[in-house]
């Protein structure tokens, strides 16, 4: 039986016990109550019996008292007991009232003699003694008891309770038509009132008292009785349920149980057999990449070799693109090759003493130059309170470092990415904490937690701007958790995001002090200018770590101002570090402006620039600047930098700024016109129509393209995305499109789409040729079926590309474009 029917069934019997209890409950309830309420209504009709028996006693009585009171008067006081009579008699009367208004709900008889009685003087005593008395009151609404019923309406003697008491209550009432009681009418009167009580009110009123009693006893058994077998009935159906539920119920959960038990057995042997050939895949993994790196090896160094041999432009063009397209097939084998060692269990750590700092400028170093073409800042802080040296595996520690800064680096457009190390130290033990923050596209918090997983993308629509493995964040996890370290990451969704990674490491005590300055530079001032405000606070804590008195302003008009201030104050300031790179006044501006004024010339300046050197160097010899630093910069070598400028302007040694200059500028990173900013300015080959219009986002691609269509002498027009397809496929009309399916704003499918949409109002048709490095089974068809042609996988030869365009627009056309 399946889980869903298991569990419908228990329900089902679990429901069935519970109502089946709950309906027993409410019938023993309800039973029991109807018995209390009958046994209560028993007594208090036994009650009024009593009431109207003492009533008529005390009728009786009190009217013996005025017969006796008339035989024997007393001088000068009235006949006593007259009040008495009337009390009692309003007693009588509302307890007859009650009884008969229960037994018969008769209104208007009671109401008829209820006037009758206001006219003789008795005015409303019985009503108002009626609702004033808490035995009566509410009687009416009660069941009279069958025996109460029978003697009050004569059903056994004949003759009526009701008639018997209406009999006394009338004789009572003549009585208050006599004024003299000894009067022959008035003593027969008495004497009938003593009779009617005696042989017919009292001993019927007994008899009623009599049998409420039996009856009363008879339901208190009842009553027991009722408890007993209410107690029993659910004694049994909770012993029926029980063995129609809870044992089945014990049954199924142990062979769940047990199902359980085999299910982990099994479980757990296919886990050994998914670790085994997980295990023999990654060393598939390990061979293949190694197995390619070998003719990679091959290809790289030949093309380098090539590199360097006389080459016209064009030859050069394409031995550049070979090396930067090796270069990133090299980086993705090396990802690789690290992942399935990691997955394998074959990789080792080689711990050896290394400078934490030096470790994390060379990463800086290493992403700075796509750091300056996108633009960027990239910031560098270490805690100048943490030991200089430690002992761990520093390349790896670099590989981590690089690839989350990487990482942000590729998905920053704008502002700047920052490195930040800290960490606490204990004895010869520290827990080091690198945060890289970026601003950033950011990732959404529902797939936060799946960035560290193998091959996962934030973005895998065949939309994505950016391209990648999605091995780097796993390989940085992984060896994280071979350091014993923690790997965290936060993001807000088009502000930026955080990783940092904390490590433990061992304190090299061999060289662990902080590097000082070379020369005592205590009291030197420096002066910075950043309109950055995490430059400033970095500048300022690393200046102050040398023993430097230093200050900080964020404006090249605020850094003046304080400059000339404190030289009216003789507070020489003995260097000015300047960023490149300031709203409203640049650095060189501001260095123009203190070399201007002959109370700050003689200040030696530093600038600190993220634009490369060979763009900025002469501007910054034209504007007096003593030395030039490109952002990141080493701590050391910034700090040997401000020593040696200092010295140089102190010496007045004029040689001293020409041997002071700064290290070779890089050169240049190689700019390449893309195929689509040349296909955008002109159409390629002879004027006329346009022959092939392709679609293709990735640069190098396009450059591949731009060289085949050239040959083949065809005029194109190249497309960045898919939505510029579309519109250059309404302008120019193109005899042939190459699609390819990946593209950022509008993907190959939904490009076609658009085309074959604006088609369809004319008979035109644009062969459409599908172009994808996809080459699974099925991705033929699905290109197909979105409405192109024809379709080629990549890597595309020359010859496949002529091929495909000559089989759709055919020889005569080429023939024509030629």
């Amino acid at each position: 039986m399946s889980t869903v029917v298991t569990q419908q069934y228990m329900r089902g019997r679990l429901i069935a016990v519970i109502a089946g209890f709950a309906a027993a409950m409410v019938v023993g309830v309800g039973l029991l109550l109807w018995q209390i309420e009958d046994t209560k209504n028993h007594v208090r009709f036994g009650a009024l019996v009593g009431s109207m028996a003492d009533a008529t006693n005390d009728v009786i009585h009190n009217a013996l008292r005025l017969e006796q009171a008339s035989l024997q008067p007393v001088a000068g006081k009235p006949a006593s007991g007259h009040a008495e009579l009337k009390a009692a008699l309003t007693r009588l009367q509302g307890a007859y009232h009650a009884l008969e208004l229960a037994t018969h709900g008769d209104v208007t008889t009671l109401e008829s003699q209820r006037i009758t009685q206001q006219q003789t003087g008795w005015r409303d005593s019985d009503a108002s003694g009626e609702a004033s008395d808490p035995l009566i009151a509410g009687i009416a609404e009660r069941s009279v008891p069958a025996s109460v019923r029978r003697i009050w309406v004569g059903a056994e003697t004949g003759t009526p309770l009701r008639s018997r008491i209406r009999d006394v209550v009338s004789l009572a009432n003549r009585l208050d038509l006599f004024n003299d009681y000894r009067s022959a009418a008035a003593r027969r009167v008495f004497a009938d009132l003593q009779i009617l009580a005696d042989r017919d009110v009292r001993p019927v009123l007994k008899r009623i008292s009599d049998s409420l009693d039996r009856e009363m006893i008879g339901s208190y058994g009842t009553l027991q009785w009722g408890l007993l077998s209410v107690s029993l009935a659910i004694t049994l159906a909770s012993l029926l349920f029980g063995l129609r539920v809870f044992v089945p119920m014990m049954n199924r959960v142990s062979k769940a149980h047990q199902d359980l038990h085999d299910a982990n057995v099994s479980l757990a042997a296919e886990k050994i057999k998914a670790q085994s050939a997980d295990r023999t895949k990654s060393e598939f993994l390990a061979n293949m990449s190694h197995e390619i790196r070998t003719p990679m090896n091959g290809v790289m160094g030949m093309a380098e070799l090539l590199a360097r041999t006389d080459l016209d432009q064009r030859q050069s063009m394409f031995v550049d693109v070979i090396v930067k397209s090796g270069t990133a097939l090299l980086t993705i084998i090396n990802d690789i090759l690290d992942f399935s060692k990691i997955d394998a269990g074959q990789l080792k750590l080689d711990k050896a003493p290394f400078r934490l700092g030096e470790a994390i400028e060379d990463v800086a170093a290493l992403v700075s130059s796509r750091v300056a073409e996108k633009d960027l800042e990239l910031i560098v802080r270490v805690d100048p309170e943490l030991p200089l040296s430690f002992i761990g595996d520093v390349g790896r520690f670099r590989q981590i470092a690089t690839n989350l800064v990487g990482n942000a680096v590729k998905f920053t457009e704008r502002g700047h990415v920052l490195i930040d190390v800290s960490g606490t130290v204990s004895g010869d033990r520290a827990e080091v904490t690198v945060r890289i923050e970026d601003t950033g596209i950011g990732i959404p918090q529902d797939k936060l937690g799946a960035v560290f997983e193998k091959f996962a993308q934030v973005d895998a629509s065949s939309t994505r701007r950016h391209e990648g493995t999605g091995l780097g964040l796993a390989i940085a996890s992984r060896l994280v958790e071979m350091m014993d370290g923690s790997l965290h990451a936060t993001s807000v969704l088009g502000k930026g995001s955080t990783f940092s990674f904390t490590i433990p490491l061992t304190v090299d005590e061999a060289n662990a002090a902080p590097k000082t300055a070379p020369v005592d530079v205590s009291g030197a001032r420096v002066f910075v200018i950043d309109d950055n405000p995490i430059n400033r606070d970095i500048l300022l804590e690393q200046l102050k770590s040398w023993r430097f008195d230093c200050a900080a302003a964020e404006s090249g008009a605020i850094g003046l101002a304080f400059l000339k201030r404190s030289a009216e104050i003789d507070a020489r300031v003995d260097c000015v570090i300047l960023d490149y790179q300031m709203p409203d006044m640049n650095g060189a501006d501001v260095a123009r402006r203190i070399k201007a004024d002959p109370a700050t010339a003689g200040i030696p300046l530093v600038l600190l620039t993220s634009v490369d050197q060979a763009d900025v160097g002469k501007l910054a010899a034209e504007c007096g600047i003593a030395a030039q630093l490109n952002k990141p910069t080493r701590s050391s070598a910034l700090l040997e930098t401000i020593v040696s400028v200092m010295q140089a302007a102190r010496a007045g040694d004029a040689g001293s700024e020409a041997a002071l200059q700064p290290p070779p500028p890089r050169p240049a990173p190689l700019r390449i016109s893309t195929p689509m900013e040349r296909g955008l300015a002109s159409t390629r080959g002879p004027r006329g129509g346009l022959d092939v219009l392709v679609a293709e986002d990735n640069e190098v691609n396009q450059l591949v393209f731009s060289q085949v269509l050239d040959s083949l002498g065809l005029r194109y027009r190249i497309a960045a995305n898919g939505k510029t397809a579309v519109e250059m496929h309404r302008a120019f009309q193109p005899k042939i499109v190459l699609m390819d399916i990946s593209m950022p704003e509008m993907n190959g499918y939904e490009a076609t789409a658009a085309i074959r949409q604006a088609e369809a109002a004319s008979s035109h048709h644009t062969p459409i040729v599908g172009i994808t490095a996809h080459a699974l089974k099925g991705d033929r068809e699905k290109c197909l079926g979105a409405g192109m042609d024809d379709y080629l996988s990549k890597p595309i030869s020359p010859q496949k590309l002529a091929d495909m365009i000559h089989r759709w627009i055919g020889e005569k056309a080429l023939a024509a474009s030629a």
